[in-house]
């Protein structure tokens, strides 16, 4: 099938559309622009105009299995499916709709099943990443159903002791399959081990150094061995008791020696997609320590920090997934997409229609959100804006205004701004 094949094409999306900035309306009128029809499946949220301009909108059930999804886009008639679905549980699923519809000859641009399958698995992926070159925790698997019968292998706790010992405290234990930070315990010495011995969650676990660091993030889009790489974005520090992602300053922000040091891992993570058949997005969990960048895993798929990059570089991720669908995809030659523009996210409170439509005339938003639900807790609201370079100076002076007025930001958060803006980074792009 050609591009020129392609009238209809179908999105696949798991999360609130609104969640991903403007930039899948974008997506939308990129689409209706080139004489296609768009139409995008969602199972959260709402839709409407505003969010998917040029196109049309079908929700889904929240608990849609793949065979219903390939029906209802049968029904619809798609060409060509794009997965813009998060998290790994979703991505899972889009695999799974791919290898459906490729019984029926239409193509869709989400990661296969197998590399879907290895990447959801930690262990899988730590594996991989090993084999790549790449650097990662010292850990080990842990059958916690194994250690709930403790009088089946007596000796296995005490193995688990042993090599807590040789990682050093303090450790973090994960399920194998989960994301977005769900179910990780925190052992910060012999103690909180011997809890976590006495008390282990089911299933299979990582346990694995918690490093002292920078916890990063960073996407990697294409396909057929030719693949992007989004400006790194730092998202928080590391090496104590894990927060909630949203509540600290993320930001891709110019540091020209970390970037030096990032771009071979880079080059790794390129070739490890071509080895895996990556097709579409890839997302990875990063701590950066005294110079070196340990994977800590990778999601096949996008990601709640997708528009964050996006902004730093001004290469919209979900495009170019179309542009692989058409054929149109060519990776550019950078090692990594250069930042254009600081891109920054902070938590903002007690968010008001006012304060939205001061901020959207003062400073240049990606996207506010007056109040961010998570698996169906709601948190507070949460700012996306960029900045470009030179200007820190009048942009600090603008949110310092706003805050003065709308009392949106805490003392900490507008003295961590402040730092950034006025720091080193700040002082390479002036």
């Amino acid at each position: 099938m050609t591009a020129s094949d392609i009238k209809r094409i179908a999105y696949i999306r798991s999360i609130p559309i609104s969640r991903a900035g403007p930039y899948i309306p974008e997506l939308a009128r990129a689409v209706a622009d080139s004489g296609r029809e768009a139409r995008i499946f969602y199972t959260d949220g709402d839709c409407g105009p505003e969010d998917f301009p040029g196109g049309t909108w079908e929700a889904l059930p929240e608990d849609a299995t793949p065979d219903q999804i390939v029906d209802r886009i049968l029904a619809w008639g798609a060409d060509g499916v794009v997965s813009l679905s998060f998290p790994d549980e979703a991505a899972l699923r889009d695999a799974v709709v791919k290898a459906r519809l490729a019984e029926h000859g239409i193509p869709m641009v989400s990661n296969g099943v197998e590399p879907a399958r290895l990447l959801g698995d930690k262990g899988e992926t730590k594996k991989i990443l090993v084999d790549h070159g790449l650097d990662v925790p010292q850990g080990m698997l842990i059958d916690g159903t194994l250690l709930k019968n403790a009088a089946a292998v007596p000796a296995y706790a005490d193995i688990i002791r042993l090599k807590a010992e040789e990682f050093g405290y303090p450790l973090l234990t994960k399920a194998v399959w989960g994301s977005s930070g769900s179910g990780i315990r925190f052992l910060r010495d012999r103690t909180d081990l011997e809890v976590f011995l006495a008390t282990p969650d089911e299933g299979t676990l990582v346990m694995e150094q918690c490093i002292t660091g920078e916890l990063c993030t960073v996407e990697l889009v294409g396909a057929d061995g030719e693949y992007a790489v989004q400006p790194l974005c730092f998202t928080g520090p590391t090496g104590g008791r894990p927060t909630f992602a949203f509540w600290e300053l993320r930001s891709s922000a110019p540091r020209a020696a970390d970037d030096a040091a990032f771009a071979p891992v880079a080059e790794k993570l390129k070739k490890l997609c071509t080895t895996l058949g990556i097709t579409g997005v890839i997302n990875l969990d990063i701590i950066y320590s005294r110079g070196t960048y340990y994977v800590l895993e990778i999601n096949p798929r996008v990601s709640g920090a997708t528009a964050l990059g996006v902004a730093a570089s001004g290469r919209n991720t979900y495009l170019g997934m179309t542009e692989i669908l058409l054929g149109e995809w060519r990776a550019p030659a950078d090692p990594v997409l250069p930042r254009q523009r600081w891109s920054l996210e902070f938590p903002v409170n007690d968010v008001t229609d006012a304060f939205v439509r001061e901020a959207e005339e003062a400073l240049d938003v990606v996207q506010i959100t007056p109040s961010l639900v998570v698996d169906g807790e709601e948190y507070g609201g949460l700012a996306i804006v960029t900045c470009e370079f030179g200007a820190e100076d009048a942009f600090l002076q603008k949110l310092m205004t706003l805050d003065a007025t709308h009392h949106v930001l805490s003392e900490d958060m507008l003295s961590q701004l402040k730092e950034l803006l006025t720091g080193p980074a700040s002082q390479a792009v002036r």
